[in-house]
């Protein structure tokens, strides 16, 4: 409540500043035209000297008071009263040297009296506009007692009493709905600086930088990481600097180069010591364009992923000892059974052994595969290229039972093995679980907005509801034969590079989607 009264008092303030000022100029030009005009326009005013006086007074006393207001801010409010209470007084002075109400006076006795309906409480106002209506209104008995002259202008003065009744009223009403504004206003002002400092301190904790160039390629906002990352000192992460002044390398980097919405790139600098992956985002905004680069360590992605891994180790640990305890089971119960057998009778017990032996095999090679640490190198790959040599040379047993669907040059970035391995993993799948009756497998890439959809569908029974939540889990599969760590390697190679691999539900079928940015041509 204490913010909003002060927010209050300085609007007053300024408001009551800027009308002392307005009153002495207004004061002063009255005063240079009856300078200038005396005495030709002498038969005007019924006491020429009256009102000289009381202007050069008035003068005076307005630039005195204009200065107090100016430079002692204290008691504000008693100042205001003391400013319209003169105006009210020096105005009737004026009004009493003309002999009549003027245009000019009632103009200027309307204005102070809206003002004073502004800037002071309603009480103070009231007192002020009957200030002023008694005296526009008994100043003529004044009058007509020293020049003899007709009451008939005090049906004009009646009428400017109204007015000022008026004046009052729609000032009163002015300032309802400005303190309505006012208190919209503060409250809004206190939220954006609320919203502000949440901003600003979750921007200081986060380990991602993030730096935001305006067109001239000036930094309007940075946070400590981006500093951090870039080798910049972190005093300027709070100002306005220029990027070409504290990082030339990136400057020249996004400077000359075209760089598309959603680009990711690898930066190096003289000034830093990090490998840094930057991605680029476009920000638009009213009246200008603003570029995101979103600044992250590349090193510390690949030991986060190699994390991921080892924790994922961790947990398949048992689900591993359950896999492979089925298959010995199933060997060693075979081998008891090998001796004293027929010779039919051990030929199936022997393709029993190879087989279980064959499916622990593939158990180990695929757990190794997963946790192998090898680091994720994305690279551009031009994918109407890729995807048919990829079909060729390691899908030749079932690339005619694929189809192929790609419908213009498309580019990504993505480690080459990884992908490799993960169309490998899906479109077998496709295969096993497709239903040819229908059709063949449906290999299909195309963009969307800035990404590359990879979709394989086959058109099988599809996944159950109940198991599609577990379908990316290890060793979930729901073919016999399956190791069940096929999807759950593929979707680790998609995160690696920063891509995603998603389930979309079919009315025949299933299909599995590959999500990742688009490199544009």
């Amino acid at each position: 409540m204490s913010h909003r009264s002060s927010y209050s008092a300085l609007n007053q303030y300024l408001l009551g500043t800027w009308y002392a000022a307005y009153r002495l100029i207004i004061n002063t030009g009255l005063l240079l035209i009856f300078l200038l005009t005396y005495p030709e326009h002498n038969s005007d005013l019924a006491y020429p000297q009256l009102y000289h006086y009381i202007l050069s007074s008035f003068i005076a006393v307005s630039l005195l008071q204009l200065f107090v207001l100016k430079y002692l801010r204290k008691y504000v409010d008693k100042q205001l009263t003391g400013i319209f209470v003169v105006d009210v007084l020096a105005l009737s002075l004026l009004t009493l040297a003309t002999s009549s109400a003027n245009l000019h006076m009632s103009m200027l006795f309307v204005i102070t009296v809206f003002a004073a309906s502004i800037l002071l409480n309603a009480h103070k106002a009231l007192v002020i506009m009957l200030i002023a209506i008694i005296s526009v209104t008994y100043q003529h008995f004044i009058v007509s007692i020293f020049s003899l002259s007709s009451l008939g202008n005090i049906g004009n003065s009646a009428i400017l009493a109204f007015l000022f009744f008026v004046v009052y009223g729609i000032g009163q009403i002015a300032v309802r709905r400005f303190q309505i504004l006012e208190n919209l206003n503060f409250s809004q002002s206190m939220e954006l600086h609320r919203l502000q400092n949440i901003n600003r301190y979750i921007l200081e904790q986060i380990d991602t930088g993030y730096l935001v160039l305006d067109e001239n390629y000036h930094v309007v906002l940075s946070n400590p990481a981006a500093c951090h990352l870039l080798g910049i000192e972190h005093t300027y992460s709070f100002d306005k600097f220029s990027l070409y002044q504290f990082q030339p390398d990136l400057f020249e980097l996004i400077h000359f180069e075209s760089l598309e919405n959603g680009e990711r790139f690898q930066f190096e600098s003289q000034q830093s010591r990090f490998n840094i992956h930057v991605q680029v985002q476009k920000l638009i905004v009213p009246h200008q364009t603003l570029m995101l680069l979103v600044l992250q360590d590349a090193q510390k992605i690949n030991q986060q992923v190699q994390q991921l891994k080892l924790a994922a180790l961790g947990q398949l640990s048992a689900s591993i000892a359950h896999e492979i305890r089925n298959p010995l089971a199933a060997i060693v119960q075979a081998n008891d059974l090998l001796p004293g057998s027929e010779q039919e009778q051990q030929d199936i017990l022997h393709g029993m052994i190879s087989k279980q032996a064959n499916r622990i095999n593939r158990i180990i090679a695929d757990t190794l595969n997963m946790v192998k640490n090898k680091e994720t190198l994305p690279v551009p790959i031009q994918l109407n290229e890729f995807i048919p040599q990829c079909l060729h040379e390691d899908l030749a047993d079932i690339a005619d039972q694929i189809n192929l669907n790609i419908d213009m040059r498309l580019e990504i970035q993505f480690d080459e093995a990884q992908l490799r391995q993960t169309l490998v993993n899906l479109l077998r799948n496709a295969v096993r679980h497709n239903d040819p009756t229908i059709g063949k497998v449906e290999l299909k890439i195309h963009p969307y907005e800035h990404q590359v959809w990879i979709d394989v569908r086959d058109f099988g029974h599809g996944v159950i509801p109940a198991d599609q939540s577990l379908l990316f889990k290890p060793f979930f599969s729901t073919s016999i034969n399956g190791t069940g760590l096929g999807l759950y390697l593929s979707h680790s190679f998609c995160e690696a590079n920063q891509a995603q691999l998603n389930y979309i539900q079919q009315e025949q079928g299933a299909c599995f989607r590959l999500s990742c940015q688009r490199i544009t041509v």
